[in-house]
């Protein structure tokens, strides 16, 4: 069937309300390309055509696919309560079961008031065509989506590996704490440049590797479980640190663990974790796997991929291994995280408070620390190994970073006093005072306006130490920031003042707000390179399109709504009810085959008086599809 069709103008008003957000998601998830979406209407007919269908299809469960089917036997739509009854189930657990298709486009759930508390399930023509369709290509027919048993139990696992296993498993579930939160700390000071085809660049992947220790395929697992727990996001071209992750780096092992790990189980598809949940005792190797294809009987490459991942990171949170549930494992699906994390402490090491501080100005932890102390400490520290004896290093660069945020020496000192299992060594009470004594003898602020169109410049840099001015001006590490002397005692730079500062900072200058203030948040360090051009990202521009003609007919009142919707009614040769605003303030509908479209009128055929009609557009209030 054509494309353009009435689905696709009903569909086109329902996306006018979605987000911005959710248009974006859907244009990735189906496949859409960005590039020839105009505004609604374009989306709504790229969505209905068969080849974009199909694969979203594949992402539904067996349950999902069964309502699908199930209630596009009726064209008119079918009421949710009848829906239900039919597939002899609960009408929550049905509606639970249709929102993945619904926030896929692939049907609508009509909650007019029309139809009252018991919502119309429209499944969009396109999309029955296709499952129909289905039993031609080997995959389930509509009654075999209802009927088809679940693959048999599987096979169990004994007491004695299971102890075995959890040995290995609350190591694995310790690593990967550790890995996630080096991830974290990492993404925090430097956001990850993403392809445009998404995934990360090689060097932000290697250096993603590097400050957590951990392989480069191993990256992307990590990072993708972080996301699911909410504690990164991709923004903007860029995967970044959330503010919950500095809360989250605060807590313990186990509580971290438990983040993770319940983050990991809601991605699961519900009836997977009941099956698991169900065989604690059994293998979870092959039998999974005979059932992920029986509830996904059209799964593609993609879902096996992401399944594949969500058992990678099974795997290295400790939950499994090589198909056998570990005592946490078992925990996590029959009684939730919290249950799985108190089954996992008595396993990992315990966290201590104290440290020990050396004269070469290096800390060693002797077991994993605290979390809210591992924050402070990273303060006024680099991180030079993680792990169960962690290792950090005291440097004049990181004695400034910690003056900067807002510490002084005496806090400084008195912080690792008391942290301190050896008291604080001579070497390292005097670099902390030093550094704190020399603090701000390069001072950074804004220009002013005037000053800033004079200069052609937005910052400047003072001292009354001119030799040191002098190597801030020839040093290669600020070169980037295109530093003129505009006196003995005084530079500019045309880049922000909050990049001037921390790039000074960094380059193990005592550097300080000219007013005094605690310096702004750290920037990206690419920020150092000028500001960089704007992310070349297709489909915010498509999504920015549609919203720029959505609120142009929402200012137009609604003439260009109208407009568009005539003009698929034409390709589409499509019967349309309009409603028409006459002279004397009433209203008349009238049912239409339009034929046509120029300037601000229309052209119809009365379908009623089989006469042709000429009406301005600004006449018609209301259009929708007659069938």
């Amino acid at each position: 069937m054509p494309s353009t069709s009435a689905a696709s103008l009903a569909l086109a008003a329902r996306l006018r309300d979605r987000s911005d957000a959710s248009l974006a998601r859907l244009i990735r998830d189906r496949g859409v390309g960005p590039a020839g979406l105009r505004d609604v209407f374009d989306l709504a007919e790229a969505l209905l055509e068969p080849h974009s269908v199909a694969p979203a299809l594949a992402n539904l469960s067996r349950r999902a696919l069964a309502a699908i089917a199930t209630a596009g036997d009726d064209s008119e739509g079918m009421p949710l309560s009848r829906l239900a009854a039919r597939l002899g189930r609960d009408i929550a657990a049905v509606r639970h079961d249709l929102e993945p298709a619904d926030e896929a486009a692939l049907l609508a759930l009509d909650e007019s008031e029309a139809h009252g508390a018991d919502p119309l399930v429209l499944v969009w023509p396109t999309v029955v065509a296709e499952l129909r369709a289905w039993p031609t290509r080997g995959l389930p027919s509509a009654d075999e989506l209802r009927d088809a048993p679940a693959p048999p139990v599987l096979e169990p696992v004994d007491d004695t590996d299971r102890r075995f296993l959890d040995r290995g498993a609350a190591e694995k579930a310790y690593t990967t704490v550790v890995r996630v939160t080096e991830l974290l700390v990492a993404l925090h000071d430097a956001p990850a440049r993403m392809l445009a085809k998404g995934g990360l660049a090689l060097p932000e992947a290697k250096r993603l590797a590097a400050a957590a220790d951990a392989a480069l395929d191993e990256v992307p697992v990590l990072l993708d479980l972080a996301q699911l727990a909410g504690l990164a996001v991709d923004e903007g071209g860029r995967t970044r640190a959330l503010a919950a992750a500095a809360e989250w780096r605060g807590r313990s092992v186990a509580d971290r663990w438990s983040a993770l790990a319940a983050a990991w189980a809601s991605s699961l598809p519900v009836e997977l974790r009941e099956l698991l949940a169900d065989r604690v005792d059994a293998r979870w190797g092959e039998g999974v796997s005979d059932f992920v294809d029986w509830l996904y009987p059209a799964g593609g490459d993609a879902l096996l991929r992401r399944l594949h991942r969500r058992g990678a990171q099974g795997d290295r949170l400790g939950i499994a291994s090589d198909g056998r549930p570990s005592s946490i494992g078992a925990a996590l699906v029959t009684a939730g995280a919290e249950a799985a994390a108190e089954a996992l402490a008595p396993l990992v090491p315990p966290a201590v408070d104290k440290v020990y501080l050396q004269h070469d100005l290096t800390i060693v932890s002797p077991g994993p620390l605290e979390g809210a102390i591992d924050e402070q400490l990273r303060r006024v520290a680099v991180m030079e190994s993680s792990g169960l004896a962690g290792r950090y290093r005291v440097t004049e660069e990181s004695v400034t970073r910690a003056i900067a945020l807002g510490e002084t020496a005496e806090s400084l000192v008195r912080f690792l006093g008391r942290i301190s299992l050896t008291g604080v060594p001579q070497p390292l009470e005097y670099l902390v005072r030093e550094t704190a004594r020399r603090y701000g003898t390069v001072r950074v602020g804004p220009l002013a306006p005037e000053e800033a169109a004079e200069l052609g410049a937005r910052t400047g840099i003072r001292s009354d130490d001119a030799v040191m001015l002098e190597a801030v001006l020839v040093d290669a590490a600020t070169a980037s920031l295109g530093l003129r002397r505009t006196g003995p005692h005084r530079l500019v730079s045309r880049v922000e003042p909050a990049v001037v500062l921390w790039s000074l900072i960094d380059a193990r200058y005592p550097a300080a707000p000219d007013d005094g203030a605690l310096p702004p948040e750290r920037p990206s360090p690419t920020a150092a390179r000028r500001t960089p051009p704007p992310v070349d990202d297709p489909i915010a521009a498509a999504v920015q399109r549609m919203r720029q003609a959505a609120e142009a007919t929402r200012t137009e009142s609604g003439e260009a709504w109208v407009a568009r919707q005539w003009e698929l009614a034409v390709r589409g040769r499509l019967t349309v009810r309009a409603t028409i605003a006459m002279p004397d303030g009433s209203s008349r509908v009238l049912v239409l085959e339009p034929t046509g479209i120029a300037g601000a009128r229309v052209r119809g055929r009365d379908v009623q008086a089989d006469v042709e009609r000429t009406l301005p557009v600004s006449s018609i209030t209301a259009l929708e599809p007659a069938d």
